[in-house]
C-alpha cells in the first residue's frame, strides 16, 4: 500500500495544527484519494484509519511512502487523536501492527547517512523515474485558490513515484550503482 498525505500549511514550516487535506493511497494498483474538501478532515482520517485498522488485523500490511517516519506517521497519529477518532493507545497499536517502509530512510545508507541529496527530484533523476508534478510547497497555494485538481494530480504522481522507486530499489545493486556514480 503506497501512502501520501498532503496538508494545508499556511506558514513556512508545517505545524501539528495544520490540517490534512488529502490522503492518497494506492492498494494493488487501485488509487484512492480521500479529499477533505469533499467532506471534512475528520471524515477522511476516519476512513483511512478504519481501512488500516481493518486490514492490520487480518493481513500483513506494508505502507510505503516518502518521509513517512519523520512526517506522515506522526501527523496522522496526532490528527486522528486530535479528532477523537480513537484513543492514543489504540492508534499506536494499529500503527505498530503495520509495516512502514520509508523509502527516503532506506536510501540513507547509500548516501553516507546524509539527507542532503535525497530530495524527491534528485532521487527521480538518479533512478531515471518521473518525479512528482508540482512541489509540496505549492499545495497550500493550490488549496487556498481551490485548485483541487492540481493537488489530486500531484498526489497521483507522488504515488506513481513511490511505486516506481520501490520497484527500482528492489535491486540493491542498482541502488548502490546510482549513488556510487554521483561523485
Amino acid at each position: 500500500m503506497y501512502l501520501d498525505i498532503e496538508t494545508y500549511s499556511p506558514r513556512k514550516e508545517p505545524s501539528f495544527e495544520d490540517k490534512i487535506i488529502l490522503i492518497g493511497l494506492e492498494i494493488r494498483g487501485d488509487v484512492r484519494l480521500l479529499k477533505e474538501w469533499e467532506s471534512s478532515e475528520k471524515n477522511i482520517l476516519s476512513e483511512f484509519y478504519s481501512l488500516l485498522k481493518g486490514k492490520v488485523g487480518k493481513e500483513t500490511v506494508t505502507l510505503i511512502g516518502w518521509n513517512l517516519v519523520r512526517f506522515d506517521i506522526l501527523f496522522l497519529t496526532y490528527r486522528i487523536w486530535k479528532h477523537n477518532i480513537d484513543s492514543l493507545a489504540n492508534i499506536f497499536e494499529v500503527f505498530r501492527k503495520a509495516y512502514w517502509r520509508d523509502l527516503r530512510l532506506c536510501l540513507l545508507p547509500f548516501n553516507k547517512y546524509r539527507f542532503k541529496g535525497l530530495s524527491e527530484d534528485e532521487i527521480a533523476k538518479k533512478f531515471r523515474i518521473e518525479h512528482p508534478i508540482y512541489s509540496n510547497k505549492e499545495i497550500s497555494y493550490f488549496y487556498e485558490n481551490r485548485m483541487f485538481k492540481k493537488i489530486e494530480g500531484h498526489v497521483v504522481s507522488e504515488l506513481k513515484f513511490l511505486s516506481d522507486l520501490s520497484w527500482k530499489m528492489r535491486n540493491i545493486k542498482e541502488a548502490m550503482r546510482v549513488f556510487e556514480s554521483r561523485e
